[in-house]
């Protein structure tokens, strides 16, 4: 196969790398996996030998071609589209993708609204180190709060760019999510990714803010305890508080 990076990718090429991934996924005969990103098929065709059931998916349409010709597992079904379409209905039980960094935010976006065991995902050092930044640090984002509300997250594996072809710049590193709540609706992700563009003010300026402009009236206990610190100092599960009684308080409003 002729080497490609039309979207940005690097392929993950190494061998031993590929064995580690799948010893430290733990996948089982009864399981089905979501695989975001064929590439070149090596991983894939090592879930095929071990998995139920394999989803694949390849945006690229000559990648896809390639994989068409060299993949033939009668558990392998290919899909030449966005794996990470939210229209999509496909149930599984893992998921499993070696992401380029652009698209890493949009993948942990999709992952917070749906319902799986655990994501077995390889992404750059620079993007888990936000993942599991904890608040005050200047690390800290909205996808930060999304994703340690929404999973635990345990690092796995440091991967060197040699494993890769092209060679990224960057140390890359295998993460294991794991659920330990609900999944969270699309609406909660965009309220939460609006209400850190004030990550630098304080919780009382938020609700300053929000009686000025819909005329909403919060109650003391509302403030109780966080009104003097900064969005970006509030853990998860307080933005995810702050976020219903903003929410509650312009349903009552408009009701």
């Amino acid at each position: 196969m002729k080497n490609q990076s039309k979207l940005g990718q690097n392929f993950l090429v190494d061998t031993k790398t590929v064995e580690k991934i799948i010893e430290l996924s733990r996948i089982c005969r009864n399981e089905v996996v979501y695989e975001v990103g064929t590439g070149k098929g090596i991983l894939t065709e090592e879930l095929c030998r071990i998995a139920k059931y394999v989803y694949s998916f390849e945006l690229d349409p000559e990648l896809y071609r390639q994989s068409k010709e060299y993949l033939h597992f009668g558990n392998l079904q290919l899909l030449n589209s966005d794996g990470l379409d939210r229209n999509l209905r496909v149930e599984f039980d893992v998921f499993l993708s070696s992401l380029p960094y652009y698209e890493s935010r949009k993948a942990l976006s999709w992952l917070c609204q749906k319902q799986f065991k655990r994501g077995i995902v390889l992404l750059q050092r620079e993007f888990v180190e936000k993942l599991i930044s904890k608040p005050g640090n200047s690390n800290y984002r909205a996808i930060s709060v999304l994703s340690q509300f929404r999973f635990f997250i345990n690092i796995l594996l440091k991967v060197s760019p040699a494993s890769f072809s092209p060679r990224p710049k960057v140390d890359s590193l295998l993460i294991e999510l794991r659920p330990k709540s609900p999944p969270l609706s699309l609406q909660v992700i965009k309220d939460i990714q609006s209400l850190f563009s004030f990550r630098k003010k304080t919780v009382s300026f938020v609700f300053n803010y929000y009686r000025k402009y819909y005329g909403c009236d919060f109650g003391t206990s509302d403030l109780k305890g966080i009104a003097s610190n900064r969005i970006a100092q509030l853990s998860p599960t307080e933005v995810l508080r702050l976020n219903e009684s903003l929410n509650n308080n312009l349903s009552s409003k408009y009701s």
